[in-house]
């Protein structure tokens, strides 16, 4: 029988060099779940936030909301750089063992995988890695069927990584050239807004700095991850792949590579639209996810 009693609370613990931040929830009887969620949320939001995704599942299943690194209170420990990269296995190993010590029967555990934007670009990685792992996969507005041109600059050339440096002493000087790029109708709107979004605070640009090199190693490889659900997906086992309709940060259109690689052979696998921007955690939208979910079934 359900509970009626949530609890929420915050976590943190430490593995091998890294510590991790984050926020659980679940019935009164959290410790004894059979079933938890593991989810990750977007880029500059916060952990807690992914409660609000919480009406997907059934009410007796927990909800581990890890944070991303440099955020909350996810970061490497000192003496690791402050960009060093994580390993996507070091990341699964810190979750299973916060599990063993936290649960009752670890071994009898379910685990779900649930990412949000920059999120599911670390779900995906470690669905590729580690299927075997997961009971069911769900990625919203996901992150990781492409990659930028501006994080490809930034992340993997020492250019980008210099040229980062100078918008964070020369702030000015980039809003100055953003405006003029838009002025000059040379970027579009959308992307002079995240341009300024992202260089706007001297706490932003490092964020963009640190977070983007320390999830560098969580880029899913698409024949890669095409394998993977063919070898893994079914009609018992589901992946979802959940996008906005009014997206235009991670619109339908990437996940084509990926869908034409699957050729619509793969029974549980799911692409879904649903209408919203690449927003989705109010609870209209969730609660047209759920139902859009339970049509695929």
């Amino acid at each position: 029988m359900a509970s009626l009693v949530t609890i929420e609370q915050p976590i943190e613990w430490e593995y091998r060099g890294w510590r991790f931040g984050g926020w659980i929830r679940g019935g009164d009887n959290l410790h004894l779940s059979k079933t938890i969620v593991v989810a990750f949320h977007g880029f500059d939001r916060n952990s807690k936030e992914m409660f609000n995704f919480s009406p997907l599942f059934e009410e007796t299943t927990a909800m581990l909301s890890v944070s991303l690194l440099h955020h909350e209170r996810s970061t490497p420990i000192a003496p690791k750089n402050l960009d060093e990269a994580l390993k996507p296995s070091v990341l699964i190993q810190a979750i299973e063992s916060y599990i063993s010590l936290n649960f009752a029967t670890p071994e009898n555990i379910k685990l779900v995988l649930l990412g949000y934007s920059m999120g599911s670009r670390i779900a995906l990685t470690l669905f590729e890695k580690f299927p075997w792992k997961f009971s069911q996969i769900i990625v919203l507005a996901p992150d990781g069927l492409k990659m930028g041109n501006l994080y490809r600059f930034v992340v993997n050339t020492r250019l980008g990584k210099y040229c980062w440096r100078l918008i964070d002493k020369n702030p000015e000087l980039n809003r100055w050239l953003i405006d003029n790029l838009r002025s000059m109708r040379l970027i579009s709107q959308h992307k002079h807004r995240f341009g300024i979004y992202h260089t706007n605070t001297p706490e932003i640009r490092r964020r963009v700095a640190f977070s983007w090199a320390a999830h560098q190693l969580f880029w899913p490889n698409k024949n890669k991850l095409s394998k993977t659900i063919h070898e893994n997906i079914t009609p018992e086992k589901k992946i979802y792949f959940i996008f906005g309709r009014r997206d235009k940060i991670i619109p339908f259109s990437w996940s084509k590579p990926l869908r034409n690689s699957l050729k619509k052979t793969t029974e549980g696998a799911h692409f879904l639209v649903v209408s919203s921007g690449h927003v989705m955690r109010h609870r209209s939208i969730v609660n047209e996810i759920k139902w859009a979910i339970q049509e695929a079934k």
